[in-house]
């Protein structure tokens, strides 16, 4: 009989029961089969000793049988027969269990992160989202600093501008005690006429001198002066800073070769500075090396004629008199590697002693030949066929060699592998700089299938991958300075110098220096920034707006030392504003305009009473295209759009354009002509400038419309006619106004006065309010002095035909009253019919003086 497997911890009554399931699964039985059979094992099992007693239903019996049923046929016949084997060879079968669960094979043939589908959008987004919230807080971190930085400094400020007072504020000691001490009075009275203290420190002071004297020699003599060695020589001589020395210097070397013309595009020429860049880094090298022979005489051996060749040799000894330096170089002769003496020479730009070098020792014949054509300037079939070879060479062997000079010969010589940037001999920016130089390749010499370097590329380089981060710029700013000039790159190198308050007087000359030679390339609109890019630019060149720098460096000063401002915005002369206005003449009539007092006036225009047309610091300024009279036309107009009139019409008289004063006196008698003169008051001096214009009027020719001048001739009789009119004068009064016409003095008038004042201008109709409501009050008080029995008085209210005033006093009370009613009524119909609209008020009056006559 076939056992049936059985667990290990299996009890007696479970292993009657799986001995028999087999032979209960193997026949048909039903349920009451089944339970006597259970029946029966249960009495069977039942035992003589004495144990527990222990029932079961027959729910529990079945629920016991399908748990052992489902263990047996899970764990499997072979599960079973192990354990039984195992046990009976003594082995601890729960513990193994226990073991063998605790080993998962999982951790071994999984991977050990979770692998989840890749979601490119989602994690880009994620990944860009990051990078800008990064930056906000980066961003949000240096504001926090800098506010706070400049928070503590201005408190630190205030707090010793505090203590300062303070200091100020204590007693001093009494003389008694310092008996010997020198002591000096200072005169605290102000002088009469005081003058602003200039806002020139000594460095801009000297600059303003210089470019003053380049436009008195420009104006009266004609010809150019080089405002850029002027500089250079004032900074050499006169500024105590070496470091500015050196910037003005590699400026005025590298612009040698200016065009003589604005017409050539100085971004354009900026390729043939190139040879200028290496000629000045290979002047500075000799210079050092001879620094280096000079201090190493006993070693350096120097003798024979001066030449770069022998000087290299005895660089060269001093560099390797260690046979350790030796090591790697190939070519070594009497302790003289070939490598490093044809270097050297070609740093300090000597071909002829490199090919000399090259033809003493024998070796690389056709580097020899091709150093010969380079220094003939001879370029053909037979040197492009010479430098194909030595490039097939340097690639094959010479790119490996140990020998650091002799690859960088080669990348001289053949202007390749500018990724190669020859560590071991890039001692310092100079050199780096001058080996870049000396591989560029224009872009119509470029071989495609090369790499090579270009001048915007090294440009690119040096302004855009390496940087100020590179250059430490803060702190080194004449190097960087320097590197971006030599580059070709003024334009960016003079908006780095200008950010700084201590450098920006340098920048700004340097510009205008450059601006002078036609070196320097502005944007086409002054609005632009200070610092822009034109498309049609090669990258990474800019454009510099020096309207823009120069008028606010200018402005500074402009009321403190105003000559000098003017010199520099005689300077930009050649520029045009929007209107097509020169930007010089611009900038001095924003000058007046802002500080248009008569100070200033007479400063940049002269006295009054100077007729001169040389008087005034601005006359030395004129030339064909400026002078005063066109500025003072400009001031004036613009003073006129800003409603300031009586300044315009200082202006317009300094212009000579006497028909623009007509016109501005007209719009302000207008306003004034009926009020009482009063000193100080603008009436008053309005009488003035009518009695200086009247004057200039008759010894000069003034085009004006008839219009205009019809209309001034009228205010100034209306002028007259309030004088008399305020005076009580009333005989003069109504002869003006009888003289021009300006009231009616009977109905059948009205229409020919209305006509005239249709030929008049607008400014009349402006006071004809005032006039008529003074011309009733004339005819009100005529009439209550005849209606009192007083004799009537001589004037002109009679018959404008009659010539006999004597017989006036012997006309009949009533017809004279009727006669001042009969003008009354005039007034009233002439105000109802001007072609504008009466005042209410003026309307009123004349009604009511009227009614009162009747």
């Amino acid at each position: 009989m076939q056992l049936f497997p059985l667990p290990a911890d299996a009890t007696f009554l479970e292993f009657l029961f799986c001995s028999n399931l087999k032979r209960v699964k193997s026949k048909n039985m039903d349920l009451g089969d089944l339970l006597r059979q259970a029946q029966r094992l249960t009495n069977d099992t039942k035992m003589d000793e004495e144990m527990p007693p222990f029932d079961r239903t027959i729910s529990q019996v079945l629920a016991v049988t399908q748990e052992l049923h489902s263990r047996v046929t899970l764990t499997g016949t072979h599960d079973l027969q192990a354990h039984m084997l195992l046990g009976s060879k003594g082995v601890d079968m729960p513990k193994l269990t226990h073991k063998l669960e605790s080993l998962s094979s999982r951790k071994t043939f999984q991977p050990l992160d979770p692998v989840s589908d890749t979601d490119v959008r989602d994690f880009l987004r994620n990944e860009r989202e990051n990078a800008i919230l990064s930056v906000i807080d980066e961003t949000n971190r240096s504001i926090f600093e800098s506010v706070k930085r400049q928070k503590w400094r201005r408190i630190y400020a205030e707090w010793g501008e505090e203590k300062e007072s303070l200091l100020n504020a204590l007693v001093g000691p009494k003389q008694d005690e310092f008996p010997d001490v020198q002591r000096q009075s200072v005169s605290t009275t102000l002088p009469e006429n005081p003058t602003p203290r200039s806002l020139l420190n000594r460095t801009e002071q000297l600059y303003a001198e210089e470019v003053a004297a380049y436009n008195h020699l420009k104006i009266q003599q004609g010809h150019h002066r080089n405002l850029l060695a002027a500089c250079a020589c004032l900074a050499k001589e006169c500024l105590d800073n070496p470091l500015v020395a050196e910037m003005w210097s590699v400026l005025e070397f590298m612009t040698d070769n200016a065009p003589a013309t604005r017409t050539v595009d100085p971004i354009k020429s900026r390729q043939s500075l190139t040879q200028q860049a290496r000629t000045y880094l290979e002047r500075r090298y000799r210079q050092y090396m001879k620094t280096v022979i000079n201090e190493n005489r006993i070693l350096a051996k120097l003798g024979g004629i001066p030449s770069v060749y022998n000087m290299v040799n005895s660089f060269v000894g001093i560099n390797f008199v260690q046979p350790a330096t030796l090591v790697g170089l190939e070519d070594v002769d009497n302790d003289r590697p070939l490598w490093a003496l044809v270097y050297y020479s070609l740093r300090c730009g000597d071909l002829s002693a490199a090919s000399k070098y090259l033809q003493e020792s024998g070796v690389c014949s056709d580097l020899f030949r091709l150093l010969a054509m380079m220094k003939d300037g001879t370029k053909g079939e037979q040197y492009a066929r010479l430098e194909g070879v030595l490039k097939l060479e340097y690639n094959r062997k010479i790119r490996s060699c140990s020998d650091p000079y002799k690859k960088a010969v080669y990348a001289y010589v053949l202007a390749c592998d500018p990724q190669n940037s020859h560590p071991e001999l890039m001692r310092s920016i100079d050199d780096f700089l001058w080996m870049q130089l000396s591989i560029l390749r224009e872009d119509n010499e470029r071989e495609y299938n090369i790499e090579q370097l270009t001048y915007s590329g090294l440009q690119s380089l040096i302004l855009e991958k390496y940087g100020e981060n590179y250059f430490n710029a803060r702190e080194k700013a004449p190097l960087y300075f320097s590197v971006l000039i030599l580059t070709g790159q003024f334009e960016s190198a003079i908006e780095f110098l200008a950010r700084t308050e201590a450098n920006l007087p340098h920048a700004v000359h340097m510009a205008i220096a450059l601006n002078e030679i036609h070196m320097l390339s502005t944007p086409s609109s002054m609005h632009q920034p200070l610092l822009s890019v034109n498309p049609e630019d090669p990258t990474p060149m800019k454009r510099l707006n020096l309207v823009r720098m120069l008028v606010t460096y200018a402005k500074r000063f402009d009321l403190t030392n105003t000559k000098e401002a003017l010199h520099y915005y005689f300077l930009l002369r050649h520029f045009k504003d929007d209107n097509g206005s020169s930007l010089m003449l611009s900038c001095v009539s924003d000058l007046l305009v802002e500080n248009c007092d008569q100070k200033i006036i007479e400063l940049i225009f002269g006295s009054e009473t100077d007729k001169s047309a040389q008087s005034g610091i601005f006359a030395q300024f004129q030339t064909i295209d400026i002078d005063k009279y066109m500025l003072a036309g400009m001031v004036g107009d613009k003073l006129a759009h800003r409603s300031n009139f009586e300044a315009a019409i200082k202006l317009y008289f300094i212009g000579g354009q006497l028909d623009k004063v007509m016109r501005l006196v007209c719009t302000l008698l207008s306003q004034v002509a009926h009020q009482p003169p009063k000193e100080s008051s603008l009436r008053n001096r309005l009488c003035s400038i009518i009695d200086r214009l009247d004057e200039q009027r008759s010894v000069m020719r003034v085009d004006v419309e008839p219009h205009v001048l019809a209309t001034y001739t009228m205010l100034t009789q209306v002028l007259i006619f309030f004088d008399h009119y305020h005076n009580k004068d009333t005989q003069l009064a109504t002869e003006v106004l009888a003289k021009y016409r300006i009231t009616p003095n009977n109905c059948s008038e009205v229409d020919e006065c209305v006509a005239n004042l249709k030929r008049l201008g607008p400014e009349v109709n402006k006071v004809l309010p005032d006039i008529m409501l003074a011309d009733m009050d004339l005819v009100y008080q005529e009439y209550l002095r005849l209606k009192g029995g007083s004799a009537p008085s001589r004037s002109s209210f009679g018959s404008r035909y009659s010539t006999q005033t004597d017989d006036w006093k012997d006309v009949h009370k009533e017809g004279s009253l009727r006669h001042l009613r009969t003008k009354a009524k005039a007034l009233t119909n002439m105000a109802a019919t001007v072609p504008f609209r009466m005042p209410t008020a003026t309307n009123k009056r004349l009604v009511e003086l009227e009614i009162l006559m009747h």
